[in-house]
């Protein structure tokens, strides 16, 4: 099936599932054009490829029999028409299409976890000393981070960008920052915004810093003008201490899905 190059069209099927779609609405930003491939199926199945990173992002919408089609066209296409099979995705998908990957993939570092939403009516805002933090606060949140390389725990796909565009706060002391959060995209044009780069120094942990941090980062979100009507973040299932964190602060647990590395079969060494 062709590539989908009507954002309307696009922006109808993720609006039946909003909180699912929090981050592909975001990536629905002009200036992400370029990064995006989308596709539309039957029974109202889309399949987003997100080409902003060197590992494409895979997410998908909608039930197997819908996305199978398209699926299909990413994960085998027809070899004689010189297209070639995607050798590594990155996966964002509900449990029901991980079969369907599987089929053609071997997958690594497979995560399941929770999409959590908040709403104002559920937001309980803790008392906290975060500070809003710039661009100016790069070298921090870069050393911050760098606390959790070698456990594997420090954010992914951090960027500047993500600092200049979106909202951070963090918590110091003695000069130094201890605990930082922020958002992937804040994108006031489809009302949405997702919480993450969530981070506390090892050695600062089991003191309500996470939570004073991420409930920053939520007070202003829903406060934003114009506003937000979706606040979104993902967790790691096995991650029960922020679980419970995001839990207190008024987040729910929307669906269950999974993240991971796909890796087509006959491409691997």
């Amino acid at each position: 099936m062709p590539l989908c190059a009507d954002p309307a069209a696009v922006r109808a099927r993720l609006n039946t599932d909003r909180p699912w779609s929090a981050y592909a609405l975001g990536d629905l930003a002009p200036a992400l054009a370029g990064r995006t491939e989308w596709h539309l199926g039957p029974d109202g199945a889309l399949l987003l490829l997100y080409r902003a990173f060197e590992t494409p992002v895979l997410f998908t919408l909608g039930g197997p029999a819908g996305l199978a089609p398209l699926l299909a066209e990413i994960l085998a296409p027809d070899a004689s028409a010189g297209v070639a099979a995607e050798p590594k995705l990155y996966l964002s998908i509900q449990p029901d299409i991980l079969p369907l990957i599987k089929a053609a993939y071997d997958v690594t570092h497979e995560s399941a976890m929770w999409r959590m939403t908040l709403t104002a009516a559920d937001f309980s805002p803790p008392a906290t000393s975060a500070v809003r933090l710039g661009l100016a606060a790069m070298p921090d949140l870069t050393a911050l981070f760098a606390d959790g390389q070698a456990a594997g725990e420090a954010p992914d796909f951090f960027d500047a960008d993500m600092v200049a565009h979106g909202v951070f706060y963090g918590v110091y002391e003695g000069g130094a920052l201890v605990a930082a959060a922020g958002t992937h995209l804040v994108v006031p044009e489809e009302g949405v915004a997702a919480i993450g780069n969530v981070y506390t120094r090892r050695d600062r942990r089991g003191r309500g810093l996470a939570s004073q941090v991420t409930g920053a980062v939520a007070a202003a979100l829903l406060t934003h003008t114009p506003p937000l009507d979706l606040l979104a973040l993902n967790v790691n299932q096995a991650n029960a201490a922020a679980v419970r964190v995001y839990a207190r602060l008024g987040f729910r647990r929307y669906l269950p899905f999974y993240e991971g590395l796909a890796h087509r079969r006959a491409a691997r060494p």
